[in-house]
């Protein structure tokens, strides 16, 4: 049926599906085809191919068909290395075309490619595909492979970086320096630049292997953690390579590149044949993102009726949907059944939007858990089931899933969780997260004193009730930090800013978002769910009328506790206003809840040393400065100039261009912060 046209059509495209074998699963995991689940694409002039990714189970047999309104389409499918393995166009006067029952010889990754059958289109067209695996799709039971010399998986880098390497068996598994030896039989080497006086550059290596006889057969993932030493941090981007070994056959090596903090994943499956099949590789989004779902049919769920399902690598995400309303609260929890699966759970509101997820329900425990999230619009919400690393990730297994809560009209006062033993309050700011790092909650009051960590009580009342994970000692269940003013009367009216800082991993560098929540005599005035990094800060405010009214400010991410940022402030459209500085001049100003900030602008040239300080003169106001280069960049910034002081100070800095610089005088917080007074700005240029 292919006419001469599209046999040389076929021979245009395969050298783009090669070209595209070399590029990472992360950068073309959006075009992953998922059985029974078509997904749309467009055709035209510029777009003469389109070009899709299946991970196939060796000797799978499947059927693809891509069905077009007005044009005639193709189909080819090649493997890794860009060989045609089949290929189908569509039959004189048709626009469909199919290839049914197609067996892929060997496991892995496959290239399926959409084209017009009969040259370039003259317009736009567009076609739906779909993937239909003709075996059995579902979770498939680990079995056991029997070897003469085992497996060896190999990791390697080149630099002091503290790397750590993990390996997630299909039985459930999971080895690293601190569970050296698994069920399976897997045995962890040497832990690599884990101690700063023994950090080398030369090859650093960790090894996991498993020994001659049976190992597992199914989906393993390879973790690698870029966790920084405290006593020696290393921040320059580490290359790595990975190496699977199996039965003497050394796998082609994977490689990467990680920064800092991020988590480098690597999915194989090891068949019945004795091949080792990698699968996905790529650096972990975090925090995680909802993935394409367009041309997707939601599963209905009921509240009290739990469904089950699977996550495989063929089908790494299963997707369901209800009906909401605002102001109820609703709990979704996703339990593994059966094989290694470490499940994740992503919800989005009716607009789309992910409202927010969970990968571990509480320390130790991979199973997730949406735990009393307060809905805020009216409409239908979208239900992810998936797994850790989502499609790059290689834990596969059974699970249950249950939606709680839906039809149950709740009181503003029910909808934080219950605290036992903690005491109610005419106040209550209570902050809640589910993995092991530090985070702070600290309230600041209208006079300017804040209750956290080191102040745990303050004169108007505030006081510290429960620090969650404080000095990274886990909690007892799921971590809280709880702050509240004693029942009976309202406190001082008058703005209080929240602050709550990620300050310490705690050899936790799972992604962590947490729920804040503030009640004001039993009515629910701010409730926020928040992803934070380490060192982040995230700001926001209530304010208490004279009339007893409670109201919410705004809130977001200010930086980190090293570089406070000023993208939250709008000051583009007033830099024509600014007051214009020079070298040894002082200036005055204000910063009120109605004036967040003021700019100031001075000519520099390169080479100049500058210095700035703003001083506190009157009210509650913690300074910030930013300085913005004349091309719009933040270039330097400064909170506090040393630990006994909250005034700011920017020293030393030597400029890099000439042309027109721009002070930031704020308050901490940005756009976010409340606290108020007059302050004192000096310029010196040297």
């Amino acid at each position: 049926m292919s006419s001469q046209r599209f046999g040389l059509l076929v021979l245009v495209v395969i050298g783009l599906v090669f070209g595209l074998s070399a590029v990472s699963a992360q950068e073309t995991s959006g075009r992953q085809l998922s059985p029974n689940t078509p997904i749309t694409g467009t055709l035209d002039a510029d777009n003469l191919a389109q070009v899709y990714t299946l991970t196939a189970e060796p000797n799978e047999q499947v059927t693809l068909t891509a069905a077009s309104a007005d044009t005639a389409l193709a189909l080819l499918i090649t493997d890794s290395t860009g060989q045609t393995i089949a290929q189908a166009a569509a039959a004189s006067g048709e626009t469909d075309v199919s290839l049914a029952g197609e067996v892929l010889p060997t496991g892995g990754l496959y290239y399926v490619t959409v084209l017009p059958a009969s040259g370039v289109p003259t317009e736009s067209t567009q076609f739906e595909l779909t993937l239909t695996i003709d075996s059995a799709t579902g979770y498939q039971p680990s079995g056991q492979l029997l070897t003469a010399t085992g497996m060896q998986i190999r990791l390697t880098w080149n630099s002091t970086a503290n790397l750590d390497l993990e390996v997630r068996d299909p039985i459930g598994g999971s080895l690293f320096f601190n569970t050296p030896t698994v069920a399976s039989g897997g045995q962890f080497g040497v832990n690599a630049n884990s101690v700063c006086n023994q950090v080398t550059a030369n090859s650093p290596t960790e090894e996991a292997s498993w020994v001659a006889g049976a190992i597992p057969t199914g989906s393993y993932e390879i973790l690698v953690y870029y966790q920084p030493l405290q006593d020696c941090p290393t921040a320059e981007p580490a290359n790595l390579s990975i190496e699977v070994t199996l039965d003497g056959t050394a796998s082609a090596p994977v490689t990467g590149t990680l920064l800092p903090n991020q988590v480098f994943l690597l999915s194989f499956s090891v068949g019945a044949d004795g091949t080792a099949t990698t699968v996905n590789s790529g650096v972990k989004v975090d925090p995680p993102v909802a993935p394409d779902l367009s041309g997707t049919t939601p599963t209905s769920l009921v509240a009290g009726s739990p469904v089950a399902g699977d996550i495989t690598n063929r089908q790494p995400l299963q997707v369901y949907s209800f009906a909401g309303q605002a102001g109820q609260v609703i709990s979704v929890e996703m339990n593994a059944t059966s094989g290694s699966l470490d499940t994740l759970l992503l919800l989005l509101d009716p607009n789309g939007n992910q409202a927010a997820f969970n990968d571990d329900r509480e320390r130790g425990n991979t199973d997730a858990a949406l735990q009393n999230f307060s809905l805020v619009l009216n409409g239908t919400y979208t239900v992810v089931a998936t797994r850790y690393g989502q499609i790059l990730g290689g834990t596969e297994g059974e699970y249950s899933l249950l939606l709680s809560g839906i039809g149950d009209q709740v009181a503003a006062a029910t909808l934080i969780p219950n605290l036992p033993g903690l005491p109610r309050g005419s106040v209550e700011v209570s902050l809640q997260w589910s993995t092991g790092v530090d985070l702070q909650l600290l309230v600041r009051d209208p006079v300017g004193d804040a209750v956290f960590d080191d102040s745990p009580q303050i004169p108007s009342g505030g006081t510290l009730a429960a620090n969650g994970n404080v000095n990274c000692t886990p909690a007892v269940g799921e971590p809280v930090s709880y702050i509240y003013w004693p029942e009976g009367r309202l406190p001082t009216a008058g703005p209080y800013e929240i602050e709550v800082q990620h300050q310490n991993l705690c050899n936790d560098n799972s992604p962590t978002t947490f729920t804040l929540n503030v009640i004001a005599n039993g009515q629910l005035v701010l409730s926020r769910t928040q992803t934070i990094r380490f060192g982040e800060r995230y700001v926001t405010s209530y304010n208490i009328g004279v009339d007893g009214t409670v109201a919410a400010g705004e809130g977001g991410i200010f930086g980190t506790v090293q570089r406070p940022d000023a993208t939250t402030i709008d000051f583009a459209a007033q830099i024509e206003n600014a007051q214009v500085l020079t070298s040894d001049q002082t200036a005055t100003g204000s910063i009120r809840l109605n004036r967040k900030f003021d700019l100031y602008t001075f000519t520099g040239q390169a080479g100049q040393t500058v210095n700035i300080s703003m001083e506190r003169l009157t009210g509650t106001l913690d300074p910030v400065l930013f300085l913005i280069d004349p091309n719009g960049v933040q270039i330097a910034q400064n909170d506090d100039a040393a630990r006994d002081t909250t005034n700011s100070l920017i020293s030393g800095f030597t400029l890099s261009e000439d042309g027109q610089y721009i002070i930031i005088a704020t308050h901490f917080g940005g756009t976010f912060g409340v606290t108020a007074g007059d302050y004192r700005l000096t310029l010196r240029l040297s």
